[in-house]
């Protein structure tokens, strides 16, 4: 008996995927490199899971025997070094026409690199980005793959039978060729970074100017899911904020206040500044991340911060609601700036529209606030911004004073507000005609004669002056 797909890595995700897999009728070989002692990880795997049509293999010629031609193997290991190791283990058992998927989270570039790498050995190489966590991976996760037209035809069907659905549409969408899976995936927990950062600035705000308890910040935080805002980071932190330690207590109030990353974000903004697209938001969430890790420094200086009387300040619900909706849309218009821009770069082809419609369901971003950008992007793929699109812009006028209020009393009261801040900062440089960025031109002109161009001249000429003579 052959199988339909191979599962490498039966780690959380890859354990999920693999159920998922199975539970749609696939017959699933599966694999995992041995450590030490656990030699037979995977025919224990298949034991747990007898109900369902798993092969397990206890070495990788054995496991790729079991496969049918042709052979489709999904790599879920950490992205890195390990996925290159694997490839050429992999190689002296597959023949031409086989497909590798990967499916972490790896650097895009180094997908780029493994196709072309693969490519003389007619071996299909696919950079495949799933978000959804482990409950995502095995009910339904958000796939974002990319590749030659060839293994699109072969994979499309297969995985939107895994796949998550909204709107009764599977979400799942090819992203392009070679690394634009990878990068949209990259983009994807950018704005992960930044939703997930403004609304811990929403729930602190809440609970130190509102004064705010657990309960009525659920109690607001529920209003919010019945409209634009419903979302599942707003689903999650409602069940957050009620579970209750063994002791009784709220289990969050004793969590340590320093968050950790795992690179993505670090890659989006590198990527952002290399393309040169401003992504403020999403750079101010990944810092906070990195001053949470400063703790013993921030409890030293928090000694001389004389906070303000914050009976004095006014808030309401409605200016948390509404400088929430302004802050979110403004980190997905940073985000869709850069893949469309990536796209562009790289020839992907990339459909924006169907990457709105496959986050509105599996992954860790889906939102409401994807409805209208699917539409307008459908229908009109030349939008070049968010803020170009008439609702989205309709929106952010609606909301803007709303979170321009909110910073305005942060600012009063010594509290740290940098995401939200940065989103209004990114619209007004956006929406600004004329830039006080002509004084850095001339300095740059005065100390290392990097010339300037005149606005009087149309010509693109570039200009150097003396300016110390």
């Amino acid at each position: 008996m052959k199988a339909d797909i191979g599962i490498l890595g039966l780690g959380v995700m890859g354990k999920s995927l693999a159920r998922n897999f199975a539970s749609k009728g696939f017959k699933v070989a599966v694999y995992n490199l041995p450590l030490p002692g656990e030699e037979n990880f995977a025919s224990e795997f298949v034991k747990t899971y007898s109900d369902l049509p798993f092969i397990g293999s206890n070495d990788i010629e054995e496991f790729i025997a079991h496969l049918s031609r042709q052979r489709i193997i999904l790599l879920m290991v950490k992205s890195g070094e390990a996925i290159d190791q694997l490839i050429t283990l992999l190689n002296p058992y597959l023949e031409e026409g086989d497909i590798i998927i990967d499916a972490g989270n790896s650097f895009y570039k180094d997908t780029i690199r493994r196709i072309n790498y693969l490519k003389p050995l007619n071996i299909q190489f696919v950079g495949m980005g799933v978000s959804g966590g482990e409950k995502g991976a095995l009910n339904g996760p958000s796939i974002m793959p990319a590749g030659s037209i060839e293994v699109r035809n072969s994979l499309l069907p297969i995985l939107q039978k895994i796949a998550a659905k909204a709107d009764d549409k599977p979400c799942v969408a090819w992203m392009g060729t070679d690394g634009a899976g990878h990068f949209v995936k990259m983009v994807h927990n950018g704005i992960e970074y930044a939703d997930m950062q403004i609304l811990s600035e929403v729930y602190g705000i809440s609970k130190s100017m509102l004064g705010f308890t657990n309960v009525q910040i659920v109690q607001m935080m529920q209003k919010w899911q019945k409209s634009i805002l419903k979302s599942y980071l707003i689903e999650i932190t409602i069940d957050i904020l009620k579970f209750k330690d063994v002791d009784g207590d709220i289990l969050l109030e004793k969590i340590l206040d320093v968050a950790g990353h795992k690179g993505t974000g670090q890659w989006a903004i590198s990527e952002a500044m290399h393309f040169g697209i401003a992504i403020p938001s999403i750079c101010a969430a990944m810092n906070e991340r990195i001053i949470s890790g400063q703790k013993e420094l921030r409890q030293s200086l928090s000694k001389k911060n004389q906070k303000a009387n914050l009976s004095k300040i006014k808030l309401t619900e409605n200016t948390l609601k509404g400088a929430l909706i302004f802050s979110r849309i403004c980190a997905l218009a940073e985000g869709f700036h850069l893949m469309r821009h990536a796209a562009q770069h790289y020839n992907w082809k990339t459909n924006l529209a169907d990457i709105a419609q496959i986050w509105r369901g599996g992954c860790i971003i889906r939102s409401d606030m994807l409805i209208p950008i699917m539409k307008a992007f459908a229908q009109n793929p030349d939008y070049r911004h968010l803020f170009e699109i008439p609702e989205i812009a309709d929106l952010l006028i609606t909301y803007k004073p709303a979170a321009e209020r909110l910073i305005a009393a942060t600012l009063k009261s010594n509290i740290a507000c940098p995401t939200i801040s940065a989103s209004v900062q990114y619209y007004r440089s956006m929406h600004t005609e004329f830039l006080p960025v002509n004084l850095i031109q001339a300095q740059r002109d005065y100390f290392g004669a990097h010339t300037y161009k005149r606005i009087d001249d149309k010509s693109a000429q570039s200009y150097h002056t003396i300016w110390d003579k």
